[in-house]
């Protein structure tokens, strides 16, 4: 029994693990942390210069462009942060919303802090799995201001075999240089495996394995909206991946790959899983991450007609294959247009929809918008026709394949301009409006399609993707 007693009185003197997120902005620093010095900054205003900054400090401008990478003083814009010699800035409590790629490694450099720090501030405790992609946390910055830095460079992955010596020697840099950039000690002895940064100009992250970029956007993410992936990885090859229980195809883009993936309106918001990885004359290292994916908030429509199930799911079953076409070649640049004007949305995408009061089984999966009969339907982008039919419900429809798995349609025709297999082009005319089909009165139904995903349409108006 004193044995079983004094258990249970150690057990309760055990501190016990704090799993709520909240913030704590005044934490102690960590010895690391202490050591590592916060810069004095200016952040600049209207009409001010280098000259005039450079007084301020009674500093000289040569100084302030050589500590700044600046190579002449007309590169200065409002609300640019300069480093200032000499003197020592401030901790700023901030928050900060994590990017896709962001880990604990990436939010502490480019705050100048440690991850160690950014755990104790947020009351965390399992550093191998930040935040979602989307989530906000607290942050003491310790770079002088709120505004995270830059962090620039390139991967390198050590090799069997390789030294600091040989790997310094491959990069022309001194071994002392690159230990530093690593924060290791000098010498140091090196994993088979182990990730180094090698300081560059280009945009760094602090990613696993050969990763270099891995970028998501636009935030913030709601059921319904596109989302784009973009991703950049050292070695040769084609990244695949997955989000939600979506696969993702990845299309030559810039120095990388990008993927684009719709959410359905009906979707459950939360947490989706991301999973990266890709293959060529090696397999690539799976990258995963987590990403929240935050309520859209649609209303519920009452639609005054008698809805028609099995006529509906049999043109839904036969639209199903064209809304999945995907080929390599993407025809759109930039903003997509309106496909009318003026621009009067009279039914918004997403809103449940119940018909003469019937129960709740479809969402509205495109943009209604205002026009009469024989108001020009002009092409968002440039594509090609792969549908040009009547359909009972949707009335007249062309269909339009603008590359890599997006199309759009276009329902309650009054006459159309096109043929199956013509190219048209941003802004041309490809039909007229009407009310053919199951309408309510004159109007252009138009749906956008992501990977066979009815997505909303507006955003394309106001966001250029990949």
């Amino acid at each position: 029994m004193k044995r079983i007693g004094l258990i249970l009185l150690l057990l309760l003197l055990l501190p016990l693990p704090v799993l709520a997120q909240t913030a704590d902005p005044t934490p102690e620093p960590s010895p690391d942390e202490a050591s590592n010095p916060i810069p004095r900054v200016h952040t600049v205003a209207e009409g001010e210069n280098l000259t005039y900054i450079a007084s301020l400090y009674e500093i000289s401008v040569d100084d302030l462009l050589a500590l700044n990478g600046l190579p002449n003083a007309d590169n200065l814009f409002v609300g640019q942060t300069l480093i200032v010699p000499g003197g020592e800035g401030e901790a700023v409590a901030t928050v900060y919303t994590l990017v896709g790629g962001d880990t604990f490694a990436q939010v502490a450099a480019v705050f100048n802090t440690t991850p160690s720090a950014i755990l104790q501030t947020n009351r965390m405790i399992n550093p191998s799995q930040p935040p979602a992609v989307g989530q906000t946390i607290t942050v003491v910055s310790r770079t002088g201001s709120a505004l995270p830095q830059n962090v620039t460079g390139t991967p390198h992955v050590v090799a069997p075999g390789e030294t600091l010596i040989t790997i310094a020697a491959q990069h022309n840099i001194s071994p002392a240089a690159l230990a530093a950039a690593n924060d290791l000690s000098y010498p140091a002895y090196l994993l088979s495996g182990q990730r180094l940064r090698i300081p560059g100009d280009t945009p760094y992250q602090y990613l696993s394995g050969e990763w270099q970029q891995v970028v998501i956007r636009p935030f913030p993410i709601i059921p319904g909206n596109t989302v784009s992936i973009y991703v950049e990885n050292e070695l040769d090859g084609r990244p695949s991946g997955q989000f939600g229980n979506q696969l993702l195809q990845f299309f030559p883009q810039d120095d990388g790959f990008a993927a684009l993936v719709g959410i359905d309106a009906f979707a459950e918001p939360g947490l989706f899983a991301l999973r990266l990885e890709g293959s060529g004359s090696r397999p690539w290292r799976p990258f995963a991450q987590q990403v929240l994916v935050n309520p859209g908030n649609y209303a519920l429509q009452q639609i005054p007609l008698d809805d028609n199930p099995e006529l509906r799911q049999q043109e839904d079953e036969m639209l199903a294959t064209i809304y999945l076409t995907s080929s390599e070649t993407r025809q759109w640049e930039g903003l997509f247009t309106s496909p009318v004007t003026p621009t009067i949305v009279t039914a918004p995408y997403g809103d449940a929809r119940s018909y003469n009061g019937a129960p709740v089984t479809i969402y509205h999966s495109g943009v209604d918008f205002a026009g009469t009969i024989g108001t020009p339907i002009l092409a968002p982008a440039n594509g090609t026709v792969v549908f040009n039919d009547f359909l009972e419900l949707r009335g007249n429809t062309v269909i339009l394949d603008h590359g890599q798995g997006i199309l759009s349609a276009y329902f309650h025709l009054s006459e159309t301009f096109v043929a199956v297999g013509d190219v048209v082009v941003a802004g041309q005319a490809i039909a007229a409006g009407g009310s053919t089909g199951l309408s309510t009165g004159p109007h252009l139904h138009w749906d956008l399609r992501v990977h066979g995903v009815p997505v909303n349409g507006l955003q394309w108006l106001e966001t250029p993707f990949p």
